[in-house]
């Protein structure tokens, strides 16, 4: 058990760079591609492996009263975090300034929760909570069916109505409130995390299987992701309906095989450990950084992002920045992230 929670943090501290990464500007077309192909994906299949068995025998209203802790209240209070800083500083400067948004249009949004047209303009990012507890009320039915073989063609379904709800709706056009139609494609990756679960966490294949695996997957994430056009999970684009999902999956066993390989690493563990705090607030140090190098190393005020290096430099700084306010948290405000954890003393050392 403590070697697949070692590689679980490796994981999600994989995932979790690539997204903080994914979001900076100035990376080459081809990076974004293989970025965007399986970043967002990746986080509600990790949620999927770990679904338990007993929901099936859960009521419906059991079942949301467990869930809805963990998925709106982080929803609520990074809402109410990210519209402080933005309505008192982010909204004053660069393109923020530019684009004039008026303070009530987030506030709306709040309630319609949906992460395109500026509608989170004050933390995009935070669609995911939503989507995700979504997600998971899909799931909650499409566990009840007879078998996983059943469970194979209702996601398949899911697939098919989820693409062809955005195919036939631009990016920018009508969303369902709290990305319910976003969820119609995301429950396929929820469920493909839980039907997997017994191959990841159960005992793992011989390391040349592995290593054959690692290969294939890898050539067929490169592949499709390249042929494919950048997908925008949050916006319903997904380009060609094979290569998105062909790209998606074989991206995230790729990673998963890697993680898997990689040795422990204290700073993966931290980094895995506390992705909650880092997906939610990355977005907000990123206008501290810029002022830093502003007006602290007097960089030009119209700062570009014009290499690969500056944009890896802002998601790594940005994830260390914010593993010390991740542990603040989680020690001594712990209700913000859905979950009350007794504070740590010598003899509880649990997470």
């Amino acid at each position: 058990m403590k070697q697949r929670i070692e590689w679980v943090d490796n994981l999600r501290a994989i995932a979790i760079f690539f997204v903080v990464l994914g979001h900076t500007v100035g990376l080459p077309e081809y990076v974004e591609k293989l970025i965007f192909s399986f970043h967002m994906p990746i986080f509600f299949w990790i949620s999927g492996v770990f679904a338990k068995e007993s929901i099936r025998d859960e009521t419906f209203t059991g079942f949301i009263s467990k869930r809805w802790r963990k998925r709106l209240i982080p929803y609520l209070s990074f809402s109410v975090i990210s519209y402080v800083a933005w309505f008192f500083l982010f909204r004053h400067f660069g393109t923020q300034a530019e684009m004039n948004i008026s303070p009530i249009r987030p506030i709306i949004g709040f309630f319609y929760g949906n992460g395109i047209n500026n509608w989170l303009v004050t933390n995009t990012v935070l669609w995911f909570f939503l989507c995700l507890f979504v997600t998971e009320i899909f799931f909650f039915f499409v566990i009840k069916v007879p078998s996983k073989g059943w469970m194979v063609l209702v996601l398949a379904a899911f697939s098919v109505v989820g693409y062809l709800d955005v195919f036939y709706n631009p990016p920018d056009g009508f969303r369902l409130p709290w990305d319910i139609d976003i969820a119609l494609t995301t429950v396929v990756f929820f469920g493909a995390g839980y039907l997997s679960k017994g191959y990841v966490l159960g005992d793992h294949k011989p390391r040349s299987v592995g290593w054959l695996m690692l290969a294939v997957s890898l050539a067929v994430y490169v592949v499709f992701s390249l042929l494919n056009g950048k997908v925008a999970l949050v916006a319903g684009v997904y380009g060609n309906y094979f290569y998105f999902y062909l790209a998606a999956m074989a991206g995230i066993w790729f990673w998963m095989e890697l993680a898997y390989i990689l040795p422990t690493l204290r700073l993966f563990s931290k980094i895995g450990q506390n992705t909650l705090t880092i997906f939610s607030l990355h977005l907000l140090v990123f206008p501290f950084i810029t002022a830093v190098l502003v007006y602290g190393f007097k960089m030009p005020s119209q700062l570009k992002f014009e290499s690969a290096s500056l944009s890896v430099a802002y998601a790594v700084i940005s994830i260390l920045v914010l593993l010390p306010v991740s542990h603040l948290i989680n020690r001594y405000i712990p209700f913000i992230l859905g979950e009350i954890r007794k504070p740590l003393t010598r003899t509880n050392h649990n997470p």
